[in-house]
């Protein structure tokens, strides 16, 4: 990577589908809160400038970005997505390089798919835009290609007539763009629409229209769901934990009963460990080789040393390490 990078974080919206007094963006998956891995993940991309967008009714969300050392920035009120980047604007002031516009309530995107959106830039595009085909298109904005597959402009679902609804390949949010011509372009942006708003995708049709490229890059629908509701919540951490039992395994940790086990986000475990059925991993966890953990057991913030054996029916709490070769007895809660 040659250039520097920014990443601006939409995490302005109200969530009330979510019901409930937590701020969405600080729900958790794989128990770390979606801001967390949206504002990890731009790091994982190079991102040396990181800037959180947040909303009046959010303080909180405020509170939780400048703990992860990152900018904020107010969107008050809010009037759209392109509105929303703009409210990063001071923040990204002299900025060079790229910028790309991630989202706090999409906390499976991996920095192998965002890497491949910089790399459209790279390779010539001026705006690259995640695209994904889900089973249901429902109200996503479409993404409408160009003979050359180009792309040519983004539509919202409410603006588009009957043959773009028709299109399958829809839009994910996520934009990347040279950081001076993101803001030029925005500076641009109308409010003639159906929901009086400034979409962040209208930036497509200006960069047409001044002769430049735009380009899509493609992902799993399953890596870009947006979590709005308890349902989505449930959907991204059962996505999560499928993505790390496969990880464990592939690794060389044996899952008698894989569907049973839950990890945490940072769930460490050397090869040759066993974990039986119904085991379950809150943060902090390292388990060393050849360890056995036995079935129905909890383990959160303890370091489980080589060829110990935990359980069954045990439970660990932070600080109560077993030691190399160690047990713990049946229904011991240590």
């Amino acid at each position: 990577m040659s250039q520097s990078r920014a990443a601006i974080i939409l995490a302005a919206g109200q969530g009330t589908r979510m019901k409930s007094r937590t701020v969405k963006v600080l729900h958790h998956v794989g128990g770390r809160a979606m801001l967390d891995w949206t504002v990890d993940l731009a790091r994982q991309c190079g991102a040396d400038t990181v800037v959180t967008v947040y909303g009046a009714h959010s303080p909180a969300v405020k509170t939780a970005a400048e703990g992860l050392g990152t900018q904020t920035a107010l969107q008050d009120p809010p009037l759209g997505t392109g509105h929303a980047v703009l409210a990063a604007r001071e923040a990204l002031a002299g900025q060079t390089g790229q910028a790309i516009i991630l989202y706090a309530d999409t906390p499976l995107i991996t920095a192998d798919t965002v890497a491949r959106v910089f790399a459209a830039l790279d390779e010539g595009a001026s705006v690259a835009v995640l695209g994904f085909e889900p089973d249901d298109p429902a109200a996503y904005g479409r993404l409408i290609l160009a003979p050359d597959g180009t792309l040519d402009r983004i539509v919202e679902f409410k603006d588009a007539d009957e043959e773009e609804r028709a299109v399958r390949l829809v839009n994910s949010g996520v934009l990347a763009a040279p950081a001076p011509l993101l803001l030029d372009l925005l500076g641009r942006v109308g409010n003639d629409n159906a929901n009086g708003e400034y979409y962040l995708t209208d930036v497509v049709g200006l960069a047409r229209a001044q002769g430049l490229t735009a380009r899509v890059v493609t992902a799993s629908a399953e890596e870009v769901l947006g979590v709005n509701s308890r349902a989505d919540l449930a959907e991204a951490e059962a996505a999560f934990q499928a993505r790390k039992r496969q990880a464990m395994m592939a690794g060389g940790v044996t899952l008698v009963a894989p569907e049973t086990v839950f990890f945490a986000h940072d769930t460490e475990i050397a090869a040759d460990v066993v974990i039986e059925p119904h085991v379950v991993f809150g943060s902090g966890v390292r388990i060393e080789s050849d360890a056995v953990i036995r079935a129905f057991s909890r383990l959160e913030g303890v370091t489980v040393g080589a060829g110990a054996e935990v359980g069954p029916h045990a439970a660990l709490q932070p600080g109560a390490d077993v030691p190399p070769g160690g047990k713990t007895g049946k229904d011991v809660n240590t």
